[in-house]
């Protein structure tokens, strides 16, 4: 049986491997988005992963963030399984360690502070969350941050084509570097584009015709919106009960808490929502 799975492997295997990681990747993008109320519209296997470009209209920075560092997150975790496998049962090397470096890979090349991979995402992020607390709009904190991450972009597109460059001179050829630099420059060009995340598609009044399981959830009147997003649940309808130092002030339908998150941040407390309905 090991003899057939070394027969097996090479660049089928491989390419099976990395896509099956990248899908997983892709994934924890997707479930971190679900949990602030946003979906994942199609899935696109990049060569170097999964990309998330622009903005989650309504998120905050720092949520958006968590979203851009999930994927990595999710193949760090997925590289430590396998060598805490290894460690336990060594024999399970020459079947895993296409999934571990897969992973370990994808890990990496992801933090790059370069657009289309998260690191670029993520450095974004920081850097127009950075902006606003120095009191900068929101809007020119975003073009600040954007010209700053192409920057970094092509800088990170450069050093790759250089390294391509003195390896093909040392005649050690490495199309892939080669690849990657273009694969960043075309990706620095379209920096801060439109995002392809949407908003949850969730049960309103006009499916309980339908019929829809009622989720009654207590929060303090302080609490943020984003947090109430977090039990939004497509095929289900959710109640807020807003409360007032334990006791409760009113009642909030998830019809009037989405029609109040088109006007307010995610940020904004819940009380805001009650008082404006």
């Amino acid at each position: 049986m090991l003899g057939a799975w070394y027969l097996f492997r090479g660049e089928a295997a491989l390419f099976f491997v990395s896509a099956i990681v990248a899908l997983q990747h892709e994934y924890a993008h997707a479930f971190t988005a679900a949990k602030l109320g946003f979906r994942l519209n199609k899935v696109t296997l990049m060569p170097y992963g999964a990309v998330i470009d622009g903005d989650l209209e309504g998120i905050t920075a720092i949520d958006e963030l968590k979203v851009a560092l999930s994927g990595p997150f999710c193949n760090l975790c997925t590289a430590l399984f396998f060598v805490s496998i290894w460690w336990l049962f060594p024999d399970t090397y020459a079947f895993t360690d296409l999934a571990f470096f897969a992973s370990i890979s994808i890990f990496l090349v992801n933090l790059l502070p370069a657009y289309p991979l998260d690191g670029g995402r993520a450095l974004f992020c920081l850097l127009k969350h950075l902006f606003c607390r120095r009191g900068i709009s929101p809007k020119d904190a975003a073009r600040k941050a954007k010209k700053i991450c192409k920057i970094a972009s092509f800088v990170v597109a450069l050093l790759a084509l250089a390294i391509f460059i003195i390896l093909q001179v040392r005649k050690t050829s490495n199309l892939t570097l080669l690849f990657f630099s273009l694969f960043l420059a075309v990706g620095a060009v379209g920096c801060g584009g439109e995002a392809d995340y949407g908003r949850l598609p969730l049960s309103t009044f006009a499916d309980l015709k339908k019929g829809a399981e009622i989720r009654t959830v207590a929060f303090d009147e302080s609490t943020p919106a984003k947090r109430a997003v977090c039990f939004l649940e497509k095929g289900k309808y959710l109640v807020l009960q807003v409360h007032r130092k334990g006791e409760k002030i009113g009642v909030l339908s998830q019809d009037d808490f989405l029609k109040g998150l088109e006007s307010k941040p995610f940020t904004a407390p819940l009380g805001d929502f009650l008082f404006d309905k």
